[in-house]
């Protein structure tokens, strides 16, 4: 059996919980026994949805330390048994509910899942001493792009990291009936330019740089509309912006988009724009989301911060901007908007990379070797 402990899952929505939920449905493929321990489902939208009957999946509620112990003790009982081969964490902080191995004369491969944000700016000594000791469990230490792997080198042996990129399931086609409904939900003239945002509303995202630089496009293309997917706290923030800019006729908020239809949003729009930032110790530590776009041969704009220069490579399937720079986002969406050639250039290298390179076929043997004991 292999263990999952995990703060984040599906059908929660997000990047971690798209990892984990893809890594778990991947081994589970390979003929791999997997045993999951999950946090409580946070979304009540999602929660209301959910119809989990699966015993090998457990949820912990609770206030955070209570959830931890809840964990730990039934680890405890799983390892007891003695059917654990393997344990896989999403963060250092779900190895704190790892019981000591030592107390079952056991010597397990263990590993751990490393991101960014849970990598903050100026940490104190005792949290630097947590993180170090979380990570001394592991024997593989898995950073999902060089932005993560440069973050926790300082608090392990180098010798243990195996960068994995977040890969990405066998997504669905977008079928006549679903493109339909998105050609129905824009509700726009087919020749409008289109750009798409779909993430949590937060401003690390950079919706904001976006929706700033719609004046200046919409002189060019006055069909211009931005859709935004996805709820958030920043959304309020970023409605009384378009208000202060004029520019509600070219900016839809979506809310949250279903599953079944993003295939079809994905193809329906130029550009997907996620022009990402660091805001404060919030950072892109991958940014999965440019990979679906990608699925769809749809060429992304994002911002240098993080992990983003990894799932989008500069002038070969999108583009590269400082997301702090207004006028370097502006002029290169208007790049895009007016280049049919370079989107289509850009879009097929996306689609191409995406479903070659990021493929949970490849991935998942190299968590199993790992999982085995082999690397």
């Amino acid at each position: 059996m292999i263990l999952v402990l995990t703060q984040c899952f599906p059908p929660d929505q997000g990047g971690i919980e798209t990892l984990m939920g893809g890594l778990v449905a991947a081994l589970r493929e390979a003929g791999k026994d997997v045993h999951v321990l999950a946090d409580r489902i946070r979304s009540k939208k999602a929660r209301e949805a959910a119809l989990e009957t699966d015993p090998t999946t457990e949820r912990f509620g609770g206030i955070r330390p209570w959830r931890r112990w809840l964990k730990r003790r039934r680890a405890s009982a799983l390892l007891a048994q003695g059917q654990v081969q393997a344990i896989i964490a999403d963060s250092w902080k779900s190895l704190e509910a790892l019981p000591s191995l030592e107390r079952y004369g056991k010597t397990l491969p263990v590993l751990v899942m490393i991101y960014g944000m849970e990598f903050p700016h100026d940490m104190p000594v005792a949290k630097q001493q947590r993180i170090k000791k979380a990570l001394s469990k592991a024997t593989a230490i898995i950073p999902i792009s060089r932005f993560s792997a440069d973050l926790a080198r300082p608090f392990c042996d180098g010798a243990r990291m195996h960068m994995i990129h977040p890969p990405l399931p066998v997504l669905p086609e977008a079928d006549a009936g679903q493109r339909a409904e998105v050609l129905k939900l824009l509700g726009e003239d087919a020749g409008a330019p289109r750009l798409l945002t779909v993430s949590r509303l937060e401003p690390r995202k950079g919706v904001d740089q976006v929706i700033r630089s719609l004046p200046d496009l919409v002189r060019h293309f006055p069909k211009l509309v931005y859709y935004v997917g996805g709820g958030g706290a920043d959304r309020a923030r970023l409605e009384t912006l378009v208000h202060e800019l004029g520019m509600q006729a070219h900016v839809r908020f979506l809310g949250f988009v279903p599953e079944a239809l993003k295939p079809a949003l994905y193809e329906a729009v130029d550009v997907f724009v996620m022009p990402v930032r660091r805001d404060g110790d919030s950072v892109e530590g991958f940014g999965i989301v440019y990979m679906e776009a990608a699925y769809y041969g749809t060429p992304s704009l994002a911002g240098s911060e993080g992990g983003a220069v990894d799932a989008v490579l500069d002038e070969q399937t999108g583009l590269i901007v400082d997301g702090l720079d207004q006028a370097a986002i502006t002029q290169q969406l208007q790049r895009l908007l007016g280049d049919d050639a370079l989107r289509r250039r850009l879009g097929a290298a996306a689609r191409d990379r995406a479903r070659r390179e990021f493929a949970w076929s490849h991935a998942v043997k190299t968590y199993i070797a790992l999982c085995d004991g082999r690397m």
